[in-house]
């Protein structure tokens, strides 16, 4: 079997000290792509350097996270808008809202620099990799962006898999809406944590054809190794909790969620 970990953050500091060696365990397991998710002006080139060192593995998404929307000053984005022309980069992210982290990049900061991201998308005629992050029980930033892409996202019409909703943490409804805007399902550690029985009943619902698996990497290992550092050789442990979950084999997962990363990063 073969995967990609279609969200990974291997250029953090926490693999500072062995990152050659991680990058080889994640081969080993059988995880054959990754992509390098830069969420902020001062990874963007090491996320580039990233994908040079290992063409055949990795790729990389450029944007700006909502919880650093801050960092966005007019020099970043004219950075940012040139980047984005690189072949190595393959997507626009990861972009959205986040209510939970909002005291340096408050609602109507995260509000523009998504809005800037989702014209940046427009204009590159590259998919997005989208953040949301309620508070509680409040749907309000899935709310937001959902109207968001309704009215200003015009991805283009070359894009097999226009984009991803990254770290699926919510309802049926919420993943009902995704889907509408014909993003993909980002499952990560989380789908396997005890308390999440709605994520799990969300996703079996939508359907394994609709997809990718990540890691979200160094945070959200899954069950049985929560407390340690997560990484990419984790995701053939994530599949097999979805497949057990979906009731389908472990094979028949990895094939459609790897077809589903190659169409939504352009891998082919």
């Amino acid at each position: 079997m073969q995967f990609i970990d279609s969200h990974a953050h291997l250029c953090d500091p926490a693999f500072d000290t062995d990152r050659p060696q991680t990058i080889a365990r994640v081969l080993d397991a059988g995880v054959t792509k990754f992509i390098e998710i830069a969420c902020q002006p001062n990874e963007w080139d090491d996320g580039l350097a990233l994908a040079t060192q290992h063409p055949a593995h990795c790729a990389v998404a450029l944007g700006v996270h909502p919880e650093l929307a801050h960092t966005l000053t007019p020099q970043a984005l004219e950075q940012l808008t040139k980047q984005l022309k690189d072949p190595r980069a393959v997507a626009v992210g990861e972009i959205g809202l986040d209510y939970v982290y909002l005291h340096e990049s408050p609602k109507e900061m995260q509000l523009r620099v998504l809005t800037q991201m989702l014209q940046l998308s427009n204009d590159t005629a590259k998919p997005i990799v989208l953040h949301v992050r309620r508070e509680g029980e409040n749907y309000e930033p899935y709310d937001i962006t959902f109207d968001l892409l309704k009215r200003l996202w015009k991805p283009a019409a070359t894009l097999k898999k226009p984009g991803v909703l990254h770290c699926f943490s919510a309802d049926y409804e919420t993943a009902k809406q995704a889907l509408d805007h014909g993003l993909l399902l980002g499952i990560n550690g989380c789908f396997t944590y005890k308390k999440n029985e709605y994520i799990r009943e969300a996703v079996k619902k939508a359907g394994a054809e609709h997809l990718v698996l990540e890691t979200d990497c160094p945070y959200l290992s899954p069950q049985g190794k929560r407390g340690t550092r997560n990484d990419p050789s984790n995701i053939p442990l994530i599949a097999q909790w979805v497949a057990d979950y979906l009731n389908m084999p472990p094979e028949q997962l990895a094939e459609i969620t790897t077809q589903n990363a190659l169409d939504l990063y352009n891998l082919n």
